[in-house]
């Protein structure tokens, strides 16, 4: 039996370097045992004449090799063996690549990276909310699995002012130029000086880091919206993923008749991470309730799925998205609408109807009227919520708020008809 002795929870380095060279000699994956080193313990390194250095690199799908930087982070204490058996069985042709989706290691898997990308989203909002915030340095979070050291880059892009995150098993530390790492909680109250080390040296080399670009494949095999919101995640086909805390991917269920579009997450969709929950989300669901439209049974996203913005006094205050935004984000969009499946899309503002449309539209002219988007699909075009809210006086909103009440409606008996 082999053993291997892993560095820390997500020592990717050590792991891939004992995988490539075991699977390239052909050991079984019952014949390792993998573990992380206790204290005072030295990790796995393959002894000289017999160096990892000659080991071949292993040509692995980007989508398997993405799985395995994920899946690397779970609280799984059978994690390693299952990634080394599934590589394994890649590249000695005993996984069917054509049905994978009933193989039980791929399911279980996929299970793993499900559970990592739910937390990896939870704990970034956090550490978005805190930096917001800023009512001290240090962030104390519990997360469930490895997630930390692999959103040290997210961190960093949010916030470069020196902060601290500390969990039971690790602490991650930016003190302005550099990341460091050191125990966590569980394991020390107090880090001294010489309990950091630096990220990228000594074990901290290798480790998964989660911001992995979404190609245009991988929007187009995504199988779910929820996959498709998971790979949104780290979307970077525009500027706007720097200033915004998160993506803002739509909600709401699959094959659904009726789908709505907006322009973009505002300032609370954005801390939130929900599409229409701020003002003029609340506009909206109002709406939707007096139309007879419940929102739970229909999809609701936006064209761009960050939030553009300037500051004033301290607040971050809405700017329309620029043309290289909507192109980019069109490929989502045109995922969410192959995956939704929708009867009618009703495009709220001028951004969601040009970037469905493609070209100039004038609310005034084309709202209140369900025409022919696609061979599959119907569109109309009415006011998006917040125009409701910039109106003047109280007459004219009452007025218009009527109005877009009565589009709805008309959208409701569309899709009952």
């Amino acid at each position: 039996m082999v053993e291997i002795v892993l560095a820390h929870q997500v020592d990717l380095a050590t792991w891939r370097a004992a995988t490539r060279h075991y699977v390239q000699k052909q050991v079984l994956p019952e014949s390792i045992s993998w573990r992380v080193a206790g204290k005072g313990e030295t990790p796995w390194k393959l002894q000289a004449p017999d160096s990892a250095d000659n080991d071949e690199p292993l040509n692995l799908p980007r989508k398997l090799v993405t799985a395995v930087l994920e899946a690397l982070q779970a609280h799984q204490p059978e994690r390693f063996a299952l990634l080394y058996r599934v590589v394994y069985r890649f590249m000695h042709g005993l996984l069917d690549m054509e049905d994978m989706r009933e193989d039980p290691d791929i399911q279980q898997l996929r299970e793993l990276v499900q559970n990592v990308k739910q937390e990896t989203e939870q704990f970034r909002l956090a550490f978005s909310i805190f930096s917001n915030q800023r009512q001290s340095k240090s962030l104390h979070y519990t997360p469930q699995n490895y997630i930390v050291e692999a959103n040290g880059r997210f961190c960093i892009e949010r916030d470069a002012q020196p902060w601290e995150v500390i969990t039971p098993y690790r602490r991650m530390w930016w003190d302005g130029n550099q990341l460091h790492f050191a125990m966590g909680e569980a394991e020390a109250v107090h880090v001294s000086a010489d309990m950091w080390q630096k990220d990228g040296q000594g074990i901290w080399q290798g480790y998964p880091n989660t911001v992995l670009v979404p190609t245009l494949e991988d929007v187009a095999q995504a199988s779910s919206l929820a996959s498709l919101s998971a790979e949104a995640m780290d979307c970077r086909a525009c500027s706007l993923w720097q200033p915004a805390n998160r993506t803002v991917f739509g909600e709401g269920v699959e094959n659904t008749p009726l789908m709505f579009v907006g322009e973009q997450p505002g300032d609370q969709e954005d801390l939130a991470g929900r599409p229409f929950v701020g003002p003029a989300g609340q506009v909206f669901d109002r709406a939707l309730e007096e139309a007879g439209i419940l929102r739970n049974h229909v999809y609701v996203t936006n064209a761009v799925k960050h939030f553009r913005f300037t500051w004033k006094n301290n607040r971050r205050l809405h700017q329309k998205p620029d043309q290289e935004s909507v192109e980019a984000c069109r490929i989502w969009l045109d995922a969410e609408r192959k995956l939704v499946h929708p009867k009618l899309i009703v495009m709220l503002g001028v951004t969601a109807a040009q970037s469905l449309l493609k070209r100039p539209v004038t609310i005034s002219r084309e709202r209140s009227r369900i025409f022919q988007l696609d061979e599959q699909c119907s569109g109309l075009v009415t006011v998006h919520p917040s125009y409701l809210l910039r109106l003047p006086n109280e007459e004219a909103k009452a007025r218009e708020y009527t109005r877009f009440v009565e589009d709805l409606r008309l959208a409701q008996s569309f899709i009952t008809q």
